[in-house]
């Protein structure tokens, strides 16, 4: 199979691009701004294209210029904070890029379009929900949105099962809570990188909540793993999925980073609100389909570590 990877270098791209090259497959990257460094960890089979998904003619020509892509994963994304400084750059990146990408891609003849949704599209807090784990059919009005970038999810979706009604495509979102590991340089989340590369690093860190504050986590490895899944299996009962997750207050995610990076400086903002998504979410729709593909926290926290540590080696030598 021939992989189409938008945001290919980006944080979760780069996983999802190391991903598809472990299960032998070929990958071509399409990105804004082409990350250098995390270019030098693929190989050579990979091709990086620098592209803009908001110009449709662009990603036409992608199409275009590799007829055999069969399958594409959408990850080029404007984050929560820039979506927030930017509502236009937003809306061309992360609504007409997505419809875009869907209408060039059925166009082409795909087999599968899998994207990645939020659990931010369920809006409010874990308060509103009660105290359970949200579902896939839990729905939140647009008016209750924290963020632009969840209300362009939401579109997303909706756009997604137009596109998938007009061409008989598969297009699958998923929706992934706090997706962490190294290597995430930008975003609302960049601390889900942070809490254990500084330390590893030795370096100290400032996480940006309160110490009774509550999350919902995925290693990013993990979830690179379930999109493939989803991407080659031949049938899916669904058309979104939770990813899952591990669900931990924080100072049970700040002792883990140091039963294993012994004497982390890792400190909390209590004049910071608390996180504003759910922290509790449903997977018994994806364990289903594809059996439970996430590691124990304290295991997907060492893997974190241990790359810190091959980047850090690799960037010395």
């Amino acid at each position: 199979m021939s992989f189409l990877v938008t945001g290919g270098t980006g944080f979760i791209g780069s996983y999802v691009v190391g991903c598809l090259l472990q299960h032998g497959e070929q990958v071509v990257g399409f990105d804004r701004d082409p990350d250098t460094e995390v270019m030098g960890l693929f190989t050579s089979k990979v091709e990086v294209i620098a592209g803009d998904v908001g110009d449709r003619q662009q990603v036409a020509a992608i199409f275009k210029g590799h007829p055999h892509i069969d399958r594409v994963v959408h990850l080029a994304y404007m984050m929560g904070a820039e979506s927030e400084a930017d509502p236009p750059a937003a809306m061309r990146v992360n609504a007409l890029g997505a419809v875009n990408l869907f209408a060039e891609a059925c166009a082409h003849g795909v087999k599968r379009i899998v994207f990645t949704s939020s659990e931010s599209v369920y809006g409010k807090s874990q308060g509103v929900y009660g105290d359970r784990p949200v579902t896939e059919e839990d729905f939140c009005s647009p008016r209750d949105h924290a963020l632009n970038y969840s209300l362009t999810k939401l579109l997303n979706e909706h756009l997604a099962a137009k596109y998938e009604a007009r061409y008989g495509i598969p297009i699958v979102s998923v929706r992934p809570p706090v997706v962490f590991g190294h290597g995430r340089k930008r975003g609302t989340t960049a601390w889900a990188s942070d809490f254990a590369s500084l330390p590893a690093l030795g370096q100290p860190v400032t996480l940006p909540f309160p110490e009774n504050d509550w999350n919902s986590y995925i290693y990013v490895a993990d979830l690179a793993e379930e999109v493939y899944q989803l991407s080659v299996k031949p049938w899916l009962a669904y058309r979104t999925y939770n990813t899952g997750g591990h669900t931990l207050p924080a100072p049970e995610l700040v002792a883990l980073v140091r039963e294993l990076v012994p004497g982390a400086q890792i400190s909390f903002s209590p004049d910071k609100p608390n996180s504003p998504f759910i922290y509790r979410m449903d997977d018994q729709r994806i364990r289903k389909e594809l059996g439970c593909l996430l590691r124990p926290m304290r295991e997907a926290i060492e893997d974190h570590l241990e790359e810190v540590r091959r980047r850090e080696s690799r960037r010395r030598s």
